[in-house]
């Protein structure tokens, strides 16, 4: 009974000799938490770094496209002085500036040709900088009779021939680039000078709509385009006082202030500026690219905000990865020296037993040579023997394999935990406001991907013809978000009753195209209506294919202009809101890929019906 006793009091000590494993647990923590640290802040560090890269390199493609843009604006109405001053009706009213019917004729044809291509004014001056014509002749604020010897684009027009200046209208107050000409006399003196004003004030609001941060500014620095109004006819740091003077006795800019836009600080506009907009303040990446025929400079700001926010989101990503990496590597750490120290505790335990077992035979042995009649006795002692040892080893067993299991649960557990608490904390933690920046720029964006997905298809340039069945629900609902802002601004009601099985073949950037402008001529056509519905169906034709139609509440199509609607340059908008083309060209594309389009009028106003061939979906 001693040796059993010593057996179980050996075990309990063996078992419980596990203290430092349980210590080493916080020395585990503080590696995770400096591990988990240390990633956090080079993985923020990197993501930051690669991602101001990209918006630079955005920024840079994007400031070519805009200055590209912007001398095509420019470019488009140079031509425009140089042929008016060859024009004869002009040279002869400058050889006689007060006979009324040169003045008329002269006016008359200043009108059309304003009208035609868009421009804001053409006018004429003497020699002396008065105002001889112009094609407002008839109009409130008319330019006749004004004189503008002291505006710059006709002093360096009569000096160098050509002149390009951008300014507010002294009469008009209206900004705009004025391209002068010189016209010669038959003496080969400046007889006056042709003056071409082009309103640029458009880029502004393509800037704006494509959430761009864009400023063209002056040889003195003065921004006089600019995505955002508050930006306009301000300098980027404070200008001489000559300069401003200049400016002012030009009427350059009219009232302005020209109070800067940056501080001292940021003298050296490079790397990330901060623009004021309202009471809020506009941090960006600025890069800038000079226009230096015009003298100009175009600067494109990027939002460094995003690059920040998946800054944060990646470390905070790779944060939650290393622990959960490092938590795992610990428990397999701490298991196996768990098991190791298990073994040896099994492996004594046996041996003692093993040591108790034999002292209990020889003891065994001696009672039998001794105590004959006690032999029955003796067997069943070792019978209980046997199944004592037996007993000792599952109970050792089992308290082994209860801390197995226990010291296993315990990190599993915890790692569950953990992650479970992550979860949460990046659902409502400091992330809510990141999560709603972010939520905000996963919607311009995940919209813009899907305006500029269809904006990409319309910019490619198609080379050798595609066609494959194009499901026509699909691109209608592609071009109907494309227009999603102007339909709901303008409270249009939209019914798009086209089947899904309708599919037709066709190219599919080309049939968008075609849509698109029909769409929008409804638009253009519901602008005045008191009612603004679009309807959009699609019915198969006998012949295997189908008619789409697009029908308006605009009142229809005048029954004069019927057989026009589709012939180039022919439009019956305002002046300056289209050139008549996109019909002719939607006839075109139509044509091309087979199939034909027409224009009717029903009870609410236009109906147009394109007829495609049938494909299979």
């Amino acid at each position: 009974m001693n040796v059993i006793a010593s057996v179980a009091r050996a075990v309990p000590r063996k078992i419980t000799g596990t203290g430092p494993v349980f210590r080493s647990i916080w020395l585990w923590r503080w590696i995770l938490a400096a591990i988990t640290l240390v990633a956090t802040l080079v993985v923020f560090a990197f993501s930051l770094e690669s991602g101001l890269d990209l918006a630079r390199r955005q920024a840079r493609q994007r400031l070519v496209i805009t200055e590209a843009v912007l001398r095509a604006a420019v470019n488009r109405y140079e031509y425009l002085p140089t042929v008016l001053a060859l024009d004869t009706q002009v040279q002869a009213l400058l050889g006689a500036v007060d006979a009324p019917d040169r003045i008329a004729d002269v006016n008359a044809k200043f009108e059309t040709i304003a009208a035609a291509s868009s421009v804001s004014a053409i006018y004429l001056l003497d020699a002396g900088g008065l105002t001889r014509s112009a094609s407002n002749w008839n109009r409130p604020l008319s330019f006749v009779g004004a004189s503008y010897a002291y505006r710059p684009y006709f002093t360096a027009a009569k000096a160098t021939g050509i002149s390009r200046y951008f300014g507010v209208g002294t009469t008009t107050g209206q900004p705009g680039l004025f391209i002068g000409k010189a016209v010669s006399g038959p003496d080969g003196r400046v007889a006056g000078v042709v003056v071409v004003k082009v309103d640029l004030e458009a880029l502004q609001g393509e800037w704006r709509a494509a959430g761009e941060q864009v400023l063209i500014s002056d040889a003195a620095g003065v921004v006089f385009l600019a995505s955002e109004p508050a930006w306009k006819y301000r300098p980027f740091l404070p200008v001489g006082v000559a300069e401003a003077a200049r400016i002012r006795a030009e009427r350059q800019y009219g009232d302005s202030a020209l109070k800067p836009l940056l501080d001292g600080e940021q003298a050296d506009l490079a790397g990330v500026i901060d623009l004021p907009v309202g009471d809020r303040t506009v941090s960006g990446l600025v890069e800038r690219a000079a226009v230096p025929d015009l003298s100009w400079t175009v600067w494109y700001v990027t939002p460094t905000g995003p690059a920040l926010r998946q800054a944060v989101l990646a470390a905070l990503v790779a944060g939650i990865a290393c622990l959960a990496m490092a938590f795992a590597l610990a428990a397999r750490s701490q298991r196996k020296r768990r098991l190791q120290s298990e073994q040896s505790m099994r492996l004594a335990l046996e041996q003692r037993v093993a040591e108790r077992t034999e002292d209990l035979s020889a003891a065994n042995d001696r009672l039998r040579g001794e105590i004959a009649e006690r032999e029955r006795a003796t067997a069943a002692l070792r019978a209980t023997q046997d199944e004592l040892i037996h007993a000792g080893r599952l109970a050792a067993l089992g308290q082994i394999s209860t801390a197995i299991n226990h010291e296993i649960n315990q990190p599993l557990a915890a790692l569950r935990t953990f992650l479970a608490s992550t979860a949460k904390f990046l659902e409502r933690g400091d992330l809510a406001t990141v999560g709603r920046n972010l939520e905000r720029m996963t919607g311009v964006t995940q919209r813009i991907s899907e305006i500029i997905r269809h904006l990409k298809a319309f910019a490619r340039k198609t080379g050798t013809e595609h066609r494959e069945a194009v499901a026509l629900r699909a691109t209608a609902e592609a071009v109907l978000d494309l227009l999603q802002a102007r339909i709901r601004s303008e409270g249009v009601a939209v019914t798009c009753a086209i089947p899904p099985e309708a599919f037709v073949q066709a190219e599919p950037v080309r049939l968008e195209q075609v849509l698109l402008n029909l769409i929008v001529n409804a638009l253009d056509a519901m602008r005045d209506a008191p009612e603004r519905l679009l309807h959009l169906t699609a019915v198969r034709e006998a012949d295997s294919s189908w008619r789409l139609s697009v029908a308006d509440s605009g009142g229809g199509i005048a029954q004069e202009h019927m057989g026009q609607v589709f012939d180039p340059f022919f439009t019956t908008k305002t002046t300056g809101e289209g050139l008549g083309l996109g019909l002719s060209l939607s006839s075109l594309i139509v044509r091309d890929l087979g199939g034909n389009i027409a224009a009717a009028n029903d009870e609410r106003g236009a109906v147009f019906a394109i007829v495609l061939p049938a494909a299979k979906g």
